[in-house]
């Protein structure tokens, strides 16, 4: 129930902020509709008449920070920057889209066009939530922000303590990073916009105590959401940790990791802060393949945020392939086989969603 809770939220959160899809033409509300119609009556089925009705395209694979946890270097991702010429594109051929993801492997911000990417997916009636590192945050990018519409900006941070955060984010520092945020959210607050800009903490062994922390964190920058995540689990993410990843897992702490989230939540009191925390296993099943998509920098699907290996499988490619011939393709259709049938296809081993 919970789980079912924390999802609603997210889906409010999303309807409330998609200004853009509100102010779209009635024709292409119509197109939306219909195909968020069409997944729905879909859903379950192999081969679907629908589009993705919700994207994750990755701006750019470049990053300013060497994380901790961070495994880009060590899975091989090619490393570049998508054109804001081969994002229209990308849009021509999904064209009722509600929302997008526009992050992937780097750190958005370093794509020179992504203002213009999300203006361009406005036009069309597009929700676009982002994740940055919140380094990057000068009052030009600060103003670019609020001349645009964003629903959702996620700010990655690990520690509410100075020394551990530089530590985890290597290269960042903490006082110039809390100052960028305390900016960004008075600015947004300023000029009336509906953005959320809510903390992403992904949890690791090191900051499990402090997980309550993080509310008063919230409170002192402005922020009124915070999602905690674990890190990832899947057995090809495992594989490719390095031994000083593996030391900050905390799959043996669920219990004490439930304990301490209640106790940040019992501290929110009048603040009105949002807690997200939804890990465990779907008792509904993925629904990626049938609803959503990944597009790395370079045009290449695959399955989801989660699948590590760019090149196997990689489901085609949105720059060079018709979408039908992508979506509805062999690769598709074997994963919405073995997720209907609650069996994890091999890049999805230990992903609680399956």
């Amino acid at each position: 129930m919970a789980y079912k809770i924390m999802r609603l939220a997210k889906y409010y959160d999303a309807l409330r902020t998609n200004n853009p899809f509100f102010k779209t033409s009635n024709k292409q509300k119509g197109k939306i509709l219909l195909n968020i119609a069409r997944f729905f009556m879909d859903k379950g089925k192999i081969v679907v008449r629908n589009k993705p009705v919700v994207a994750q395209i990755e701006p750019n694979s470049t990053c300013n920070l060497k994380c901790e946890m961070c495994i880009r270097e060590r899975i091989g991702v090619p490393i570049g920057t998508m054109s804001l010429e081969d994002f229209k594109k990308i849009l021509e051929k999904l064209d009722c889209l509600f929302k997008i993801h526009l992050s992937g492997q780097g750190e958005p911000f370093l794509n020179k066009d992504f203002f213009r990417m999300v203006e361009h997916a406005n036009k069309r009636g597009i929700l676009v939530n982002t994740n940055t590192n919140a380094t990057l945050l000068d009052e030009k990018t600060i103003e670019n922000i609020c001349n645009v519409s964003i629903g959702e900006i996620g700010i990655s941070m690990e520690s509410p303590k100075k020394e551990m955060y530089e530590k985890i984010r290597k290269g960042a520092k903490f006082e110039k990073v809390i100052g960028n945020i305390k900016n960004l959210t008075r600015k947004i607050k300023e000029r009336n916009k509906k953005t959320i800009i809510s903390l992403a903490v992904t949890i690791l062994k090191e900051n499990v105590e402090d997980i309550p922390k993080f509310v008063r964190l919230a409170e002192n920058v402005g922020i009124k959401k915070i999602v905690f995540q674990t890190m990832q689990n899947k057995e090809d993410y495992v594989s490719k940790y390095s031994e000083n990843t593996k030391k900050h897992g905390v799959v043996d702490l669920a219990e004490k990791i439930r304990e301490k989230i209640q106790e940040a939540k019992k501290m929110i009191g009048e603040s009105g802060i949002t807690i997200i925390y939804d890990e465990g296993k779907s008792s509904t099943g993925c629904v990626w393949p049938w609803r959503s998509t990944y597009i790395s920098w370079n045009g290449n699907v695959t399955a989801c945020c989660k699948i590590l290996d760019y090149k196997n499988p990689v489901f085609g490619n949105m720059l060079k392939e018709d979408l039908w011939k992508v979506w509805n393709g062999e690769q598709y259709q074997k994963f919405r086989k073995l997720l209907r049938e609650r069996k994890a296809p091999v890049p999805c081993r230990g992903c609680g969603m399956v």
